[in-house]
This record gives structure tokens, C-alpha cells and sequence, in this order.
């Protein structure tokens, strides 16, 4: 995974994939991640939490996300925080999306699926 500075084109990110469906491509600072996600259509990631703190927004299509029990549809240009340790899962839509989270502490399980998929 690319780490520190520089530039990157996100389409040349090592892709990886934490649930069938769903495929992400992260860059990670030293307190952040960004992480691309791409969910096709009506994939669920699942109900989870995690210690990290999680700001979203939805680039493509459209979420159904589901946090601490209320539901809202998330659409291009919405954004939305996950405190840590807040239950929660995504739904998209009938034509999938694309949505850039962006986590604080980095997630070292993505970190190491990405390492895992650059040796693929």
C-alpha cells in the first residue's frame, strides 16, 4: 500500500476485497486511511464496528446506511461520520456505488489485505 507522501492514481491502486461483492483501494498516511470502496448492486457489507473513526461520502450511486439501528439513503455528495465503536452496515443500491471513507487510526486489517494483494 502506498504510504506517506506523493501522488497517486487510484486506478493503479492494488485492489482488494473483504467481502464478495464489495472491492476497495486504500492509500494510508501515518493517521489516516482514504479507501476507495466499490460495492455492486444491492451487495451488503455487513452489520460491524470498529475503534476507528470513519467519514464518509457517497461518489456514485447510491447507500442505504444503516448506523446504530437508523437507516438513511446516501446519495452523491452526502456525507456522513461513523464515531468508533458504532455499529454499523452498508446496502447499495440497484446499481451500486462508490463511496470514499477516509479512517483515523489507518485500519491495519485493509492494510493487510492490500499487502496481500500486491503479491498476487
Amino acid at each position: 500500500m502506498p504510504d506517506g507522501k506523493g501522488f497517486y492514481t487510484v486506478s493503479d491502486l492494488p485492489a482488494f476485497s473483504p467481502v464478495d461483492g464489495i472491492s476497495m483501494q486504500a492509500i494510508t498516511g501515518e493517521k489516516m486511511m482514504a479507501n476507495w470502496v466499490r460495492l455492486e448492486p444491492n451487495t451488503e457489507m455487513p452489520l460491524h464496528d470498529h475503534p476507528h473513526e470513519q467519514v464518509g461520502v457517497v461518489l456514485e450511486g447510491a447507500l442505504e446506511l444503516t448506523m446504530d439501528g437508523d437507516a438513511h439513503v446516501v446519495t452523491p455528495g452526502v456525507a456522513y461520520i461513523v464515531p468508533g465503536g458504532v455499529p454499523h452496515k452498508g446496502v447499495a443500491g440497484p446499481e451500486g456505488c462508490l463511496v470514499l471513507d477516509i479512517f483515523s487510526p489507518p485500519r491495519e486489517d485493509y492494510a493487510a489485505l492490500v499487502r496481500g494483494a500486491r503479491q498476487e
